[in-house]
Order: structure tokens, then sequence, then C-alpha cells
């Protein structure tokens, strides 16, 4: 049976944590004329968009950062601040740029990881032509340039781009062979400095999970999963608002100055997809538990190599099937960053979505 994937539970579905990652700096202005809730508890769908709007603000300048890679025979990850913000595994070049605030927690030194694996059977795939190839070539190459906009509420053409930085992968000394040819995999980090008018905790506040005993850190983690299965199943919107939307949408609607009208898009898109009839929750079978956020956060995903389903190559090992009219399969994937805020035992309860 052909899946055909959608892309994404919304634009970069996955970071959802506890409600402490609101604003630190909170609006002085709210125009909501009902109390708003106060607890997780409170929350539901028929205020969570007043909530969320009501802890976005609007600065003066609001910057935005973004980053626009460009590849040459190879799939690729990226990943700001050791978070996975993006993934390519097929031979596709951008055309626009990343935007990453959502990934940048406060002011300061940012990191950029990107992660590069052979094409394997892509070119055999895509053009019936060629062999399945194994390491990365020795032309192979990853230029990043990151990018700001002043103020992302009045500057967004590509006149208003300022370069930050750019990074151009290195080559073997006296050759322009790629440093990493010949290899399987090839990662390689680089730094630079943003500037943002605000704060948020995020993974920041968490624990070293590989600190905890593995089987033990599993063992909760599946529990997890299944605590969102049976949510999903039942259709208890406010139970997975409270735990999955609400502190994800916090942290890439403050990052990223939405307001009212775009956060309820982004809400309608969810229940959209959280609602759908016929869902058929797939059996999680063939991931390996990965680690991001410098340890503190954890998630299942099936592998970038040797996936045992390559239509399933490095997607989330949650996920889901509906048909639509005429029989089209459609899988929707939810990628669940876990984190555990310092200070809590390891339990099912306490580990949260990011």
């Amino acid at each position: 049976m052909k899946i055909h994937i959608l892309v994404g539970l919304l634009a970069f579905f996955c970071f959802v944590s506890s409600c402490a990652q609101h604003q630190k700096q909170q609006p002085k202005d709210s125009k909501t004329t009902t109390a708003l809730p106060t607890t997780i508890e409170d929350i539901n769908s028929s205020n969570v968009v007043d909530y969320i709007a009501s802890k976005v603000k609007v600065y003066e300048k609001n910057p935005m950062y973004a980053i626009r890679p460009l590849h040459n025979n190879c799939v690729y990850e990226i990943l700001i601040n050791d978070h996975l913000a993006y993934k390519n595994y097929d031979l596709k070049k951008l055309t626009t740029p990343i935007l990453i605030n959502h990934y940048i927690l406060k002011s300061g030194i940012q990191t950029i990881t990107y992660r590069l694996y052979p094409l394997e059977d892509l070119m055999v795939d895509t053009y019936g032509k060629e062999e399945t190839i194994h390491t990365l070539l020795k032309n192979t190459s990853m230029n990043i340039e990151v990018i700001k906009y002043e103020d992302v509420k009045t500057e967004t053409r590509i006149g208003d781009e300022i370069l930050v930085t750019k990074h151009e992968s290195s080559t073997k000394k006296g050759t322009r062979e790629f440093i990493g040819s010949g290899l399987p995999y090839y990662e390689h980090t680089f730094t630079f400095k943003a500037t943002v008018p605000y704060e948020i905790e995020g993974w920041d506040n968490g624990q070293d999970l590989k600190k905890h005993d593995q089987e033990e850190l599993e063992a909760v983690v599946l529990k997890k999963y299944a605590q969102i299965k049976k949510y999903y199943q039942e259709n208890n919107v406010d139970k997975l608002i409270q735990l999955e939307f609400l502190n994800q949408s916090l942290r890439q609607d403050i990052s990223d100055y939405k307001d009212k009208e775009l956060i309820q898009e982004y809400y309608e898109n969810y229940i959209n997809i959280v609602t759908k009839k016929d869902k058929r929750i797939q059996s999680m079978e063939g991931y390996q538990m990965q680690f991001f956020g410098n340890n503190k956060i954890v998630t299942f995903r099936h592998p970038v190599i040797s996936p045992q389903d390559p239509r399933l190559k490095g997607k989330s090992a949650f996920y889901f099937l509906t048909t639509l009219e005429g029989g089209r399969i459609i899988a929707n994937f939810d990628t669940l960053f876990l984190y555990l805020p310092k200070g809590k035992p390891l339990t099912v309860e306490n580990l949260q979505i990011l």
C-alpha cells in the first residue's frame, strides 16, 4: 500500500513543553475581556487561543533569524542549539529560507549542527540509473547562510535580509575534495550570535537524560507515548491541548511574534489533524531512542540509516493513517520531543512534551 506523507503536523510540528515556557516578560496590555485561565487544567479549546495570544508581545523591533542551506550529493539534517530543526532526505533544493527563531531561546551564542548522510538509493529511485551510494562523495558539500530580518513585521523581502554569517563545509588540505568523503556519516557544528527581545525557558531547565537508567527511561517514554495515543483515540482535544499544543505554541508564537489571527489558524489546523476520523494508529516498531538538546530531549524516531521501511526514514515512531476520498492513504506523523525538568523524578506525569 502506498503511503503519501503529510508534511508535518502543522509547520514544524513538534515542540511542546511545560506551561512555564511562556515568555518571561509579559505583555503590558491585555484586551481580553474575560478572565484567562491560571492553571494548565483550566486551559481548553474555548480559551487556549486567547491565553496564548495574551502571552505574545510585539516589540518596537521584531528580529527574525533564518537559515538557507545549499547541499550537494548528500541528504541531511540541521539542528539549531541541538534541537532538530530541518531534515531533507531527497534531492530537492530549498528555494525559501527556514525560520529558526523558535529554536533560539534567548540572546547570545547559538549553535548550528548539520549531519550529512549518503544518497543510498536516491539516484536509482529518482532517475532509474546510477548505483547505491553508501558513503559521502568527493564533491559532497554543505553551505549554510544565516540571515536576519531586523523586523519581521515590516521587512521580509530578499532585499531586507542581513547576512549574519556564511559557512562552507571544509575540504581536505590542498584539494577540493570534501573533508568527509568516503565516510558513511559526517557532522559539523558552527556558531553565530543572535539578539532577540524575548527569553524562553524551553529545554534549558531539563535534566541530562543519558544519566538515567536507559531501560527505565525507555519504559517511561513508551508509557508517555501510550498516554498520547489514548487521547488521540478518544479525540480528547482538551487533554491534547494541555499536553501537546499549548506549550509548543507558546514557544513558537512568542518567538515568531504571531498575532491572534495566525494563532487561531494554527490551532484550527491542529484540531483538524488530531480529530480526523478513521485514525489508524500504527504500531511502534523499528524505532530508535534518540537524544537532542545536549541530552535533555528524548524522542523515538525511525533511523536515517537503514530503516526497516525506507518510507519511514527519519520519521517519528508515532503516526497514524487516514483514508481520503478516492482511497488515498495519508500518514500523519507526530514527533514527540520529551524532556524532564530539573529536580523532578522520572515519571510519566513529569516527562513533558516540548
